[in-house]
């Protein structure tokens, strides 16, 4: 059962002036479809997914930027990399319990949709755009600070990681200034031994894709094919309009 949004201000510790903000940051594009007359007096959730990539980044740049005076260009992406990559935000979203309160079709309800990594990482990000839109810049430094700082801390006791998912977002933040996205594009058989496809897009082009019996594995998979396509590929930018990728 989805969790009233007039108690997430409380469970953030952030106020929030305009609650129908809120509530289109939480809205899930499956019940905007489901339920359109509700979904147009309320902000677009991708929208807001948007922006709070943007913002998102921001944040961690200048804490990785302060934390870190001697790092040089490509050590500093890296700990930007760690810092927003899908897993870390999902957590974040996770100690919040927002899975409870996305607002979501039926349909996706049944199929566990509120416990989903990439749901949950996009929602974080829609909330943080929300309140940047409410209450400004410095909440949001507020909001995200002791979360990233600890993380930051633990970065700097182990090391940033360096498996595919890692690397890819790295190259990408360095070369285009873009995170990847991770979609599940199918899932067959039964439900103890599922095989998932996963592809990953950078931009709006999908680069890698891959398979395996949990999402993190065929995600790893579709990331070290998309470095294998960036590799090939120099003169790839996602931001030019080019003939559909081979």
């Amino acid at each position: 059962m989805t969790k009233p949004v007039a108690s997430l201000p409380e469970r953030l510790g952030v106020p929030f002036t305009d609650m129908t903000l809120l509530r289109g940051a939480v809205m899930h594009h499956s019940y905007r479809y489901e339920r359109p007359e509700e979904a147009i007096s309320h902000p677009n959730t991708q929208r807001l997914e948007f922006l709070g990539d943007v913002v998102v980044s921001m944040v961690a740049t200048q804490l990785v930027f302060d934390a870190f005076p001697d790092a040089d260009e490509g050590t500093m992406t890296r700990l930007r990399s760690a810092l927003i990559r899908t897993e870390n935000l999902a957590a974040i979203a996770t100690h919040y319990g927002l899975g409870e309160y996305v607002i979501v079709s039926k349909g996706e309800d049944h199929s566990g949709a509120r416990t989903r990594t990439s749901l949950l990482a996009d929602v974080f990000e829609s909330i943080v755009a929300a309140i940047f839109i409410d209450q400004g810049m410095q909440a949001v430094h507020a909001f995200l600070t002791p979360h990233f700082t600890a993380h930051l801390e633990r970065l700097r006791r182990d090391g940033t990681p360096n498996d595919p998912r890692s690397r890819l977002q790295e190259e990408s933040q360095r070369r285009f200034n873009i995170t990847p996205r991770y979609r599940t594009v199918a899932m067959t058989g039964p439900e103890h031994q599922r095989s998932f496809v996963v592809e990953a897009d950078i931009g709006a082009y999908t680069l890698g894709s891959g398979t395996g019996p949990s999402q993190p594995i065929a995600r790893a998979q579709a990331a070290a094919v998309a470095l294998q396509y960036l590799a090939e590929h120099p003169r790839f930018d996602p931001k030019v309009p080019v003939a559909p990728l081979a």
